[in-house]
């Protein structure tokens, strides 16, 4: 820790190194990840023109599931005579794209990420990929820190200071946790199927399809596959009056 803090103070990221201690609470020891983890595809000036990975994706898929795997622990814990469908359900509401986006905000990882300036003024974008942002850090704290440091983060620094379990208890889920729990009871059979990728000013346009039983039910389409996902779900909810 002593190191880092030297590494921090004399290096030629102080300012970043800075920034992350404000948002992080600890320094990071290997500076790199987090460059990765706060950087968005949009932005093109990549941190390196030999790195294979420019952008913050794969840590956001690491971090999705460290993450996951932390707050299900914390709620089998916490609520031990609950059934795994309350665990499920209270995990979704924890780890939702809303929630995350939420956290991100108040802890303030909208001021340092680095993507496309174009879009800078468009607040569902910066909301979005806040979040996304969210799960690549805890990727990098996860290889940076190892398992026990990132879950002790986890716990002290999100879970205590930004969910309020009670409130937790008595929200709606999301949508497409929703229809899922929706097909269950009713033993139909819900597919989440990604129909294209298009490129437009740049950026990838994801298409989501809802099959239910098979047959095709609604579109959604976003920037971001999960809200895709999202808005397909409320679109199936209003069509099946859920």
């Amino acid at each position: 820790m002593i190191l880092d803090f030297f590494k921090a103070n004399f290096s030629k990221d102080k300012k970043l190194y800075q920034k992350l201690y404000n948002i992080l609470g600890f320094y990071p020891s290997n500076i790199s990840l987090y460059k990765v983890a706060i950087t968005h595809n949009s932005f093109k000036h990549h941190l390196s023109k030999d790195s294979k990975t420019g952008n913050n994706e794969r840590l956001e898929f690491l971090g999705d599931a460290v993450l996951g795997m932390i707050v299900a622990e914390k709620l089998y814990l916490k609520f031990p005579y609950q059934n795994e469908g309350f665990l499920t359900e209270t995990r979704s509401k924890i780890v939702g794209r809303t929630k995350l986006n939420q956290i991100a905000r108040k802890m303030g990882i909208h001021q340092i990420l680095l993507f496309d300036s174009k879009l800078k003024n468009n607040p569902v974008f910066l909301d979005s990929i806040s979040g996304n942002a969210f799960e690549s850090l805890v990727g990098a704290i996860y290889l940076d820190k190892g398992f026990e440091f990132t879950k002790i983060f986890i716990i002290n620094k999100i879970l205590e200071q930004h969910i309020d379990f009670e409130a937790l208890l008595l929200q709606e889920l999301s949508y497409k946790a929703k229809l899922v729990k929706w097909a269950q009871k009713e033993k139909r059979i819900i597919d989440f199927n990604l129909k294209s990728v298009d490129i437009e000013h740049k950026r990838k346009i994801y298409e989501v399809s809802i099959l239910l039983d098979g047959e095709e039910l609604v579109t959604g389409k976003n920037h971001s596959k999960k809200i895709a996902e999202e808005i397909a779900s409320e679109k199936s909810c209003v069509l099946l009056a859920i």
